[in-house]
């Protein structure tokens, strides 16, 4: 055969094979991470076998390779394991619930809680904060309405004033069924046509981004927060029983009639004392876990922008007003019924109320999933301006759920409405896990309505004889709970 004869098979099996060897060899790291095999690691323990030298090769980890780490690094570092996009750890440094640890903060990770980074309703570049209209302003919309409680788009202030642009009046609610509170925050809410805009606004303002929630009432109420949730909640029909939702949450809820505290400001080289807030209706801690989204602006902040003198708009605006709500309630019924008494499955979900209720599970570490029966008793004795029970009638309701306790296997808690004696994470926690919830009338029970969401799930209302209001009895209805009105023996 000579030098230019073609090659036969085993000579191109040779060739193919030395290629494929070198292809492999000269590739060594790609080659191992295809296999499955951490190739520095492999590579440094081989070379620290025959004593080839030292590694400067760094793991993922930021440590060295196994095959190179000694004492001294396993003496700094210790043996935690590592997984990526986590710190170092043996797992509990991943997720904390509230009160635990040395400083009692929660936390989670990133998986749980998702992205952190996704595009919100509102969301611009930073150098969008104006927004040029010349002399044609938006215009308002009205998504949704109910008297006292209404969904708006481009809401303008100035100068101390709001105002809705329209040319269609005629489509517009009264403006007293929207807004009929007045205050230090503002005075009676105007319209006005584009022209007028116009004039009044100039070419040009800012924009306040994203959702805002506004209670216009001059006095605190604890329906607040859940009236606007409602409220806001019916833009969004399809909210399922996990809670998914496509409205974004909402960035700030406005009380332009309260000061953030009681008392007179103190000279400024004072400005250390603890001052007394002022009741918002609910508790503080309340609105931080259940909406992590929401900022609270008192009337200072609503101030400011009445003296920059330069028209600001309200992208999106929810606003309550019990005062403009009443005007349609009979006596009988909660100033903010309208809130809660759209029935039409078609326009607001069933579970309207899940991504909230949710959001507190998830900051108290609490997993929804747990069939144990729980009994929540919220006692109101000792607490000054509460009703409650004769003293006698209490201990013996305590005495019976105890025995209940024990007899039927069901877990009961007594706690206290207050927070000297029982502190709030915990006695939200409670409830939270309950499916049962009772207590002496009042609206400190309003926290009921994160009970557990079950066919079965109850709330018991103890009043005296020829009393009651329908005030908790509404939003019992429309989270779909059982609720019973107990007065003397039935």
């Amino acid at each position: 055969m000579g030098w230019l004869s073609p090659p036969d098979r085993r000579e191109i099996t040779l060739l193919l094979f030395c290629t494929t060897v070198y292809i492999l060899a000269y590739n060594l790291e790609t080659s191992l991470q295809l296999l499955g095999v951490d190739s520095v690691a492999t590579s440094g323990a081989l070379f620290s076998r025959i004593g080839l030298g030292k590694t400067r090769a760094i793991d993922r980890d930021g440590r060295k390779p196994n095959g190179w780490r000694d004492k001294l690094e396993n003496e700094i570092y210790g043996d935690w394991k590592w997984d990526e996009g986590h710190v170092a750890g043996n797992g509990d440094e991943r997720t904390q619930r509230v009160g635990a640890g040395r400083h009692g903060a929660a936390w989670a990770s990133r998986a749980e809680i998702g992205e952190v980074a996704g595009k919100l309703f509102g969301e611009v570049p930073v150098d969008e904060a104006l927004q040029w209209w010349r002399n044609d302003a938006p215009q308002t919309k009205v998504l949704k309405h109910a008297a006292g409680y209404t969904v708006l788009d481009n809401v303008f202030i100035y100068d101390g004033g709001v105002y809705l642009v329209t040319d269609h009046t005629k489509d517009f609610p009264p403006m007293p069924a929207i807004v009929s509170s007045t205050g230090p925050g503002f005075g009676k809410w105007t319209l006005l046509s584009r022209r007028q805009a116009a004039t009044q606004f100039g070419q040009f303002g800012g924009v306040i981004r994203g959702v805002s929630w506004m209670a216009a009432d001059p006095t605190p109420h604890n329906s607040t927060l859940l009236a606007l949730w409602r409220t806001y909640s019916s833009l969004d029909p399809s909210i399922d029983s996990l809670g998914r939702t496509r409205l974004a949450p909402p960035h700030r809820l406005i009380l332009p009639h309260h000061r953030f505290f009681t008392d007179e400001d103190p000279p400024l080289d004072q400005d250390t004392v603890r001052r007394r807030r002022v009741d918002t209706g609910f508790h503080p801690y309340l609105a931080k876990a259940a909406f992590p989204h929401l900022t609270v602006m008192y009337f200072q902040d609503f101030e400011d922008y009445a003296q920059m003198k330069v028209p600001f708009m309200f992208e999106r605006l929810v606003v309550a007003d019990r005062e403009a709500a009443s005007r349609v309630a009979d006596d009988v019924d909660p100033e903010f019924l309208t809130a809660f008494e759209v029935r039409n499955s078609s326009e607001v979900s069933v579970n309207w109320w899940e991504p909230i209720r949710r959001n507190m599970l998830r900051f108290l570490d609490l997993d929804d999933g747990e069939k144990s029966r729980v009994v929540t008793y919220i006692v109101t004795q000792g607490v000054e301006g509460r009703a409650k029970l004769k003293e006698e009638v209490h201990e013996k309701l305590v005495s019976t759920l105890k025995k209940m306790e024990r007899n039927v296997g069901c877990e009961v808690h007594i706690i206290y409405e207050d927070n000297k004696r029982t502190p709030w994470t915990e006695r939200i926690g409670a409830i939270a896990r309950s499916s049962v919830v009772l207590g002496v009338h009042g609206n400190h029970l309003m926290d009921f309505a994160f009970m557990k969401r079950s066919q079965h799930s109850t709330f018991i209302e103890m009043y005296p004889e020829r009393k009651f209001v329908r005030d908790r009895a509404v939003i019992a209805d429309s989270l779909g709970q059982q609720y019973v009105a107990w007065s003397g023996s039935q």
